[in-house]
């Protein structure tokens, strides 16, 4: 393993989450009221959560 890679740095690549209604889970970012806000999106239904784990 080369020694200049991080402590942190992974290197399988990210896991892919899956929702209880088969669609890809991704985390979306948003700016809005000078605060930015992230939240959870169902590739396959739109649903959005505060929390990936609140899709699955």
């Amino acid at each position: 393993m080369p020694g200049n890679v991080s402590k942190n740095a992974k290197r399988e690549g990210a896991k892919v989450l899956t929702s209880r209604w088969g669609g890809v889970i991704k985390m979306k970012s948003v700016f809005e009221n000078g605060k930015l806000r992230h939240f959870a999106v169902c590739e396959k239904t739109g649903n959005t959560a505060r929390k990936a784990k609140d899709l699955m």
